[in-house]
Parts: C-alpha cells; structure tokens; sequence
C-alpha cells in the first residue's frame, strides 16, 4: 500500500488533505460478515432457513450453542467485577483512585465492560472512545467493530496511530444517504464526508479538524514524567489472526470465539433435526389388511362419492381404522418401525463434545461434580476453561489498563494534577466455583509464609486485600477501646482542665512551696 513508514504515510497524506486510503480501508472493512456470528448468537441459524420437501417432515432445530458459549466465556471472566486497585501507599494514591472510581461509577463501567468483553468474543474485536461532554464530565463509550477500524504501525511494535470511524446519515428531506466519517489520530479529529468517490473535509463544521487535547504522562529512561499525546480510543482484540500480522495497511483482524464454528454448529443442528425428522415420520404406524381385495370393495367417502381408485382405498381405510371408526377384511395389523438410531445418538453426542471441547466450555454432569468436589477437581474440570480464560485475561487487560492510563491523563488535564497510571492495577476474578473450606484452610496454614495482603488476595470474595486489611485495624482499634472502656470507664475519660488544676503564673510559689 505504501513504501514508507505507516505513521509517516498518514502525516503527509493528512498535510495534503488527501484521504483516498481511508477509502480503500473502509472498502476491505466492509468485506467483513459481522452479521453471521451475530445471527447465530441471536439463534437466528441457517437450519432455520431449510426447504420444505413434500410428504416430510420439515422440523427446524437450531441449538443455540453460540449464545451458550459467549455467555459463559464472558460471564466466566467478567460477571464478577473486575477490580482496579492501588499497588502502592499514600493518600495521592488514594485521591487519585478515588476520582478513577467515580468516573467508573458515572459510567456503569461494570456493565460496560461485560459488553465489551461480550461484543468482542463474537465480533473478534470492539472499540472504546474517551472524551470531555459538555459539562466537562468525562465519559466512556463503547463502538462496535463494523463502524470503526484501528490503524497500526508495525514497523516494529504495533503503535496505533488513527482509529477511523464511518458510518451513514441519512438527508430525509432529499432521501439520500452519506458516508460520514471521523478519523482520531494524537492530536487532532478530522470531520470527513463522501462526495462521489472521494473524502473531502465536512465544511459544515466550524472548526475542522479540531484539537481533542488529551495527553498521558509517561516517565521517561530518567524517571521524570513528559507529557505524550494519544489517540483517545482503545482497541480491544479477543484474538489475533496471526497471517494478519504484519499486513502492511495497518488494519489488524480479530477473531471471535465462533468465527471458526459454524460448521460444527450447522452439523449438531441437522443431525438432531434430522433425528426429529424421522421419528415424526415414523410416529404413527402404518396398517396391513389381510385377506382383502380392494378392487371388490366397495367404499364412499364420507360426501358419499365413490371411491375407484385403490391407492384412496388404502389411504381411506388407513385413516379411518386409525381413528377406529371401520375394520374391514380379516385383520388390520399395524406395522411398527423399530428405529435403531443409537448411531445417531453417538454422532450428536460426540459433535456436540468437540463443540463445547474446543471451545473451552465446561460440559458438566452429575457423574463429575458429586456433592462436593475437591479443589483439585474443579480445576480439571475447568481446566480447558482456564487455558481460555488466560488468553482472553492477556487480551482483553491490555485494553483496560490502557483505559486506565487514558482516564488517568483526563483526570490529571481535569483536577491538575500529575498521577501515575501505573499506581493502579487492574485485576480480573474469574467465576469459577471453589471450595471455600479448602480455601480458607489453604490460607490459614500459609501464616508465617505470606503477609497478610497476600494471603487474604488468594480468597476469591475479597476484592481490595489492603481496604480488608485497613477495615480490620479499624474495628480491632475500635474493640481494643470498648474493652478498655468495660474495664475501667473512667481512664478513658479526657476530662477538661480545671482553674484550680491551672498553671501558675510566673513568679507565683506553687501550693505546698515555702514562702
């Protein structure tokens, strides 16, 4: 696409108000099929869309394994809070948390996180944009992959440098549509519209391209803090397809939890479908007449027509011992089908194992959990779940502690002043079910080994080791005082002083002293 270096190539197209790559960019986004996965999810699958064929059944069971298995990727990792924590003392630190928190509450940051996580499992990938409103509050929201794309330089690491947003607005009053489009680099956002083939600047726009003004301090080989503009987005991968990773157009290409399923997903529908299909075809038996000769038999139907024709002999008297109105000949014998569908059984049982195997997805029975399993056993038992959840913890933490370090540089620009985002960690806290005993008992002998913020982070329901540690000074300060208080209430009285307990003056003799 270009014969220098990604970041330079966009500056001087940008200096030359040239934007026909961001076309040619938009137009391979747009090959993308987000919609399939998102069908699937919804339940909307293709068995749905199956032919009718004549005198068959025609059953359409869709098995929505694809919302199964987002659920529980997401909620494996995300439906517990994910906890963002100081990893240093001092009451900075503390104020500087204090405000993070509050933007987060602002933004019901527990709920957008599990979206994002969620969005990107099926999408492969999903965006977050940073910016000021207009009463100067800062706000966190989520785009989808299909209007937005991330722009790297990979010359030697992936540095983003632009991320390119798109989308349609419609003129009602004309009936037209145009392609709007919005490209956020470090320093500045440009305000761009379609007009035939090309971008040109949107004129209807005071200022265009307009400063966004959002920096980070970042510390230096030195140690001293330099103030950095960024691009005010985050860009978060569920999995990176590794034959995109060095494409020289900068676009990076993720890949959802399904995005190699949907053969698998399409096989488990048909094979239980096509299970339904035959037992209804076989449900009701068919009937033998012995020793009767249609073509003497003389039957009306029930307008009181003549039936001719032997095939609507044997349907009329099918449908009629059927429903026990007529027996005619010297017997009607029904034929049972004996279906021997054990194979077909194995077949859907085994996709379905592959299915959940591959996917990471805990496919739990009475047989492996008992009553109550070890620790140990719930760890095997997840243990495909964990390999995933390690993967998606990598992934998806990148983005959020680039969040932090975003919000960070806001709150800094907001309150003046100068807080490290790297005072801050992020932790995730899987939902796994453990053995709380063991847990505790695990805990308890590790006194003497590991302190005591240590071993009360290894319990999975306390979520700030050093806000638990702190609380429990707190209430052993406050019984320490209550005891005292029961033994002896008047020692922890601070009683005023008295005149008569007064200090004398200079040059007067104390009570007692010699004259």
């Amino acid at each position: 696409m270009q014969t220098m270096l990604l970041e330079q190539f966009y500056e001087e197209n940008k200096a030359n108000n040239s934007w026909r790559w961001v076309l040619d960019l938009i137009s391979k986004h747009k090959s993308r099929d987000y919609i399939l996965m998102r069908r699937y999810v919804d339940g909307d699958q293709d068995i749905l869309r199956r032919s009718e064929e004549k005198g068959k059944p025609n059953n359409k069971i869709a098995l929505n394994f694809a919302r199964k298995i987002v659920d529980y990727s997401t909620s494996y990792i995300a439906s517990n809070p994910i906890r963002y924590s100081a990893n240093e003392a001092g009451t900075d630190v503390d104020e500087h948390v204090k405000k993070l928190q509050a933007v987060l509450v602002d933004n019901d940051e527990e709920s957008l996180s599990y979206d994002i996580i969620e969005d990107g499992s099926i999408d492969g990938e999903v965006f977050e944009y940073y910016y000021f409103d207009e009463d100067g509050q800062i706000c966190l929201a989520e785009f989808k992959a299909d209007e937005c794309i991330a722009v790297y330089d990979m010359t030697v690491k992936a540095k983003l440098i632009a991320v390119i947003r798109y989308y349609t607005m419609t003129d009602v009053s004309k009936n037209t549509k145009t392609m709007v489009v919005e490209v956020y680099d470090e320093h500045e956002i440009t305000y761009l519209r379609q007009e035939g083939s090309v971008l040109v600047l949107d004129t209807s726009r005071e200022k265009n391209p307009v400063l966004h003004n959002i920096t980070v301090h970042v510390k230096d080989q030195d140690g001293r803090l330099q103030q950095k503009p960024i691009v005010p987005w985050t860009h978060y991968v569920n999995r990176r397809r590794k034959h995109q990773q060095n494409r020289d157009d900068g676009m990076f290409e993720g890949m959802g939890d399904l995005s190699d399923l949907k053969p698998l997903m399409d096989a488990i529908n048909k094979a239980v479908t096509g299970k339904v299909d035959v037992q209804e075809y076989f449900k009701n038996p068919k009937v033998l007449f012995e020793d009767l000769d249609l073509d003497e038999l003389i039957l009306y139907d029930p307008e009181g027509n003549l039936i001719t024709d032997v095939e609507r002999k044997k349907e009329y008297l099918a449908k009629m011992w059927a429903t026990s109105q007529i027996l005619i000949g010297g017997k009607a014998v029904p034929i049972t089908w004996d279906l021997q569908d054990q194979h077909e059984e194995n077949t859907i049982n085994r996709l379905i194992e592959s299915l959940l195997d591959q996917t990471g997805t805990p496919h739990l029975r009475p047989d492996q959990v008992g009553t109550a399993p070890s620790g140990i056993a719930l760890k095997i038992i997840f243990y495909h779940a964990d390999i995933k959840a390690g993967i998606k913890m990598r992934q998806y933490g990148k983005g959020f502690r680039n969040r932090i370090r975003i919000l960070t540089g806001m709150l800094n620009a907001k309150y003046k002043k100068q807080w490290d985002y790297q005072a801050v960690d992020v932790k995730f806290s899987k939902n796994m079910p453990v053995n709380l005993v063991e847990m505790v008992d695990i805990v308890t002998k590790l006194v003497g080994q590991l302190s005591y913020e240590e071993r009360l982070a290894l319990l999975p329901f306390v979520d700030d080791p050093r806000a638990s540690r702190e609380k429990l000074l707190e209430e052993q300060d406050e019984e320490t005082e209550r005891r005292m208080r029961m033994l002896d209430p008047d020692a922890m009285e601070t009683e005023e002083p008295s005149e008569d307990d007064s200090t004398p003056a200079d040059g007067e003799p104390l009570e007692g002293d010699a004259a």
